[in-house]
Parts: C-alpha cells; sequence; structure tokens
C-alpha cells in the first residue's frame, strides 16, 4: 500500500513540476513591461494603435491609463484564447480595415498619429448615422471592451473601485457612504 502512495505521490509532484511554468505565466500574464510585450493576436501596428486608441478613451487622470493596467495585453490574450474562429476571422479583417483607414485619412505609419487624430477618429467613425459596417462596430468593441478590461483590472479593482477583500459582510448603511460613491469591485 505505501508503494502505491509513493507513486501517487510522485505522479502528483510531476504534474505540479509541469503545470507550474503555465500558471505562473498565465497569472503574470497582464502585469509584464510594455516595452517586453509582444502581441500574440494583434501584430505591432494593431497593438500600438490599440494602445494609443484605448489611452483615448480612458486617458490618465488621478486614477491610471487604460495602458498603465495592461488593458491591450489582456484584450490581446482574451482575443487570442478565448474568442472563437469567426470572431477572430471577423477582428482581424476589422483591424486591417482600420488600419487602411487611418493610413489614408491620417499617417502612413501609426507612430505618427497624434491624441488628436485618435478622438476624430472615434467622433467619425464609431458612429456613422445609424449605419453599421465593420470599422463602427470594431470601434463600438473596442470601447466596450477597455472599459470593461479596465474594471476587471487588479489595480483598479484593489485601488479605485469600492473593494472588500473579504465578500460577504453585510452592511447597513447609506451606499454613498459606505463606498464613498463607487462602484463596487467584483
Amino acid at each position: 500500500m505505501k508503494r502505491r502512495d509513493a507513486l501517487k505521490n510522485i505522479g502528483l509532484t510531476a504534474g505540479l513540476i509541469i503545470a507550474t511554468p503555465s500558471v505562473i505565466s498565465l497569472l503574470n500574464s497582464c502585469n509584464t513591461n510594455p516595452n517586453n510585450w509582444n502581441p500574440t493576436f494583434l501584430n505591432k501596428d494593431q497593438a500600438s494603435m490599440l494602445m494609443n486608441l484605448i489611452d483615448v478613451i480612458i486617458p490618465k487622470t488621478d486614477t491610471p491609463s487604460a495602458s498603465e493596467v495592461n488593458v491591450v495585453e489582456f484584450l490581446d490574450k482574451y482575443y487570442k484564447e478565448i474568442l472563437d474562429d469567426t470572431r477572430q476571422k471577423w477582428l482581424k479583417e476589422a483591424y486591417v480595415s482600420l488600419l487602411n483607414l487611418i493610413k489614408s485619412n491620417y499617417s502612413d505609419t501609426v507612430n505618427d498619429l497624434t491624441e488628436e487624430n485618435y478622438k476624430d477618429l472615434l467622433d467619425n467613425h464609431m458612429i456613422t448615422n445609424g449605419e453599421s459596417n465593420d470599422i463602427s462596430d470594431l470601434l463600438k468593441n473596442i470601447k466596450s471592451d477597455t472599459i470593461w478590461a479596465y474594471k476587471i483590472s487588479e489595480f483598479v479593482g484593489e485601488n479605485v473601485l469600492a473593494y472588500d477583500p473579504i465578500p460577504g459582510a453585510a452592511y447597513c448603511g447609506d451606499l454613498e457612504e459606505l463606498t464613498g460613491g463607487k462602484s463596487w469591485s467584483l
């Protein structure tokens, strides 16, 4: 019987040794230095464009900007690992169309665009008089995904939103008083 337990423990240990790098990389995947990060779903121009675009959507104020809490890294990983093949195909095509629009209307290189260019892009192409097209749909998705990813980031959840590390406690009182006017972190 002891031999069986020993073999079971050896198997568990081997499994932990093999799984540990994967678990650590998943946990650290969105806490990387942006200078060392390489996109896996988007190409470099698309990732650069997305990083600048999300900082127009959620700029740095008294809270960090969207890029400072690694929203681009999260979205890139989300696109690659979570979305189905049909949605990934549509995103790839829509990002190509958006980059082509940017290059034809603003600049040949994404790095030359200014914050004003991105604001103009959002103002003129996100809502197109009730008509839907891939670019307006992509910009709407980027906006909603940015807000979602920002709100679920660890830093924002613990430092910007109302956060209770031990959930389940019953609070009685004015919500404005209890949370300081903030939404609850999930």
